[in-house]
């Protein structure tokens, strides 16, 4: 299944002639076959039809997974129905998993697969693209390479959970492919209010990706109000600039006192 919609969704990008420029080393990886062509697959996410739906029975989302088909082309996704409020203790929404990705869109991440909205029997969720054949980092852990390339996506990562305000990220919750790719999923409980996050040295990226950072500059209000909107409040859109402003002088104080050339990548 994997290598078909690669093959499919390599197709679709050609025909389209689509340039995305991405601040990951990664753009042709296999496991990550929705970059460059995230316009297809959300549009296959959205209209394809719903062959099964099962429980995955792991997480405490409890999410379930869907298989889709549209003609010849076949994928499956992870569908969570979370209603907008507290849960378990914790602030959650579906709608913070479809915002994490239009975060990741705008800066040219390329971590986060594909999330849209959909309805199955009278229920919205997130309805995220499944990346086959990973692990989670809980079971890779003692595998995973001491190379620069390694430490880098997890710089980048730590730099996108700053910015969405993302608490929970632990070993359970982000994916790694057989290359050693990271995949971020489980984002329901980003967006919430507080200055943890930004209070926490070991949160913090101590590196930043130089194409991430001028991606981050860019982003405005104007910007993250027409991609943000249907999905987050307007204290939450204002929250990502602030953690935005903090993130840059968190780079400018690192910059100072380690250089240039030790801090950026």
């Amino acid at each position: 299944m994997k290598k078909l919609l690669f093959a499919i969704l390599t197709m679709l990008a050609l025909a389209a002639a689509v340039t995305t420029v991405l601040a990951v080393d990664d753009v042709s990886c296999e496991y990550k076959s929705w970059l460059s062509t995230e316009n297809e697959v959300e549009a296959l996410l959205t209209g394809a039809k719903i062959v099964s739906v099962e429980k995955i029975g792991m997480g405490v989302t409890n999410p379930f997974r869907v298989e889709l088909q549209q003609g010849e082309q076949k994928l499956a996704a992870a569908f969570k129905p979370i209603k907008r409020g507290r849960q378990r203790g914790f602030w959650e929404s579906y709608q913070a998993e479809i915002a994490a990705y239009e975060i990741d869109k705008l800066i040219g991440l390329g971590m986060t697969p594909p999330t849209v909205e959909r309805r199955i029997k009278g229920n919205k969720g997130s309805f995220q693209f499944w990346a086959e054949d990973c692990e989670l980092y809980r079971d890779v852990v003692d595998k995973t390479p001491n190379t620069p390339s390694w430490s880098h996506q997890l710089s980048r990562m730590k730099m996108l959970d700053v910015l969405i305000n993302n608490e929970d990220r632990n070993a359970q919750n982000f994916l790694v492919d057989p290359d050693f790719h990271v995949i971020l999923i489980d984002h329901s409980r980003a967006f919430i209010s507080g200055k943890k996050m930004i209070q926490n040295p070991k949160k913090l990226p101590n590196q930043f990706d130089r194409k991430l950072v001028e991606a981050m500059k860019g982003l405005d209000r104007d910007t993250l109000d027409t991609h943000l909107k249907p999905y987050l409040n307007g204290g939450q859109i204002k929250g990502i600039l602030k953690r935005r402003d903090f993130l840059l002088e968190h780079l400018d104080k690192l910059i100072q006192e380690r250089g240039e050339a030790r801090v950026l990548f």
